[in-house]
């Protein structure tokens, strides 16, 4: 992708999403996955025949990670789950040690080590409401950063030495010296997003360490680079309210953004809530599983 260079996404999948999150490419069975928070839905997408399926274990469901071709990991109100695609039973994990009261699940990842990073947030996104959390193989929960409004969307350099982290209603990315023991060291500030542009949600790092930071009220998916803080380049999409996006496909070259319904006008946007695609000319990074 060029300097500054902006281009269009087209229209991928008709999904009419209340809140479109968590988009994921399962590269071991070919296929995407996301969600709806508001819906409590998960959605799979075959890649080579173009099958969509989805469940309803509900509870705002905010993350699905795959885990084998017939088990997803999930984040929803009341904690992390083993989602079932054969028959859609949900079995617990963990319920992070928490009252859950007012407060779900909300973005996350796993880094290289099988570690999963979730965050929490109040449903009215009140200040000092949510913690960003990780999970060990022994289902261990630890607060790692603790008292955001809104925790989102986590990712690691190409190198895995950084750790970024949205803050959403901060309006910043925070990075993070990254050690191999999930230590984080060096916190500061990279990136803040100014209100013209949108509330930072979900995001994704490229194979050229570039973070792609998808812009609430800002009408697309904005190329950062991290070590400057400046937008570097643009995918459009024709409705508000981008949620989040990930690289995929065979050659992790294809963008995907997903966007909501909620809060937009929908005869001035009818395509809010529908899925989105661009090939911005760069490739993405391989996902991490956990080791759960």
């Amino acid at each position: 992708m060029k300097m500054h260079e902006r281009i269009v996404a087209s229209r991928w999948i008709e999904a009419g999403l209340m809140l479109g999150e968590s988009p994921r490419w399962d590269a071991a069975y070919e296929r995407w996955i996301w969600v709806d928070i508001a819906a409590g839905k998960v959605f799979t997408r075959e890649e080579s025949t173009g099958e969509i399926r989805s469940w309803s274990p509900g509870d705002h469901v905010s993350l699905a990670l795959p885990e084998s071709r017939n088990h997803l990991l999930i984040a929803q109100q009341g904690g992390i789950f083993f989602l079932d695609l054969q028959n859609g039973d949900i079995t617990p994990v963990t319920d992070l040690g928490i009252t859950w009261d007012g407060l779900r699940c909300n973005d996350g990842a796993a880094d290289a080590q099988g570690r999963l990073w979730i965050g929490t947030t109040a449903f009215d996104h009140r200040p000092g409401g949510g913690d960003l959390y990780v999970i060990d193989g022994d289902l261990r929960a630890e607060v790692r950063y603790p008292a955001v409004a809104c925790s989102n969307g986590v990712t690691w350099s190409p190198d895995g030495s950084t750790m970024y982290y949205t803050d959403s209603l901060a309006r910043t990315i925070v990075a993070f010296d990254f050690l191999p023991d999930g230590t984080l060291r060096h916190e500061r500030v990279i990136i803040t997003i100014p209100p013209a542009d949108g509330v930072p949600d979900g995001m994704a790092c490229d194979a050229e360490g570039m973070l792609w930071i998808a812009l609430w009220g800002g009408f697309g998916v904005g190329r950062y680079n991290p070590a400057t803080g400046e937008r570097i380049g643009f995918v459009e999409v024709p409705v508000p309210n981008a949620t989040a996006c990930c690289f995929g496909g065979e050659q992790l070259d294809q963008l995907v953004i997903t966007t909501a319904a909620k809060e937009t006008d929908l005869s001035q946007y009818p395509l809010a809530g529908d899925l989105f695609t661009a090939k911005p000319g760069v490739a993405g990074l391989p996902a991490s599983s956990t080791d759960f």
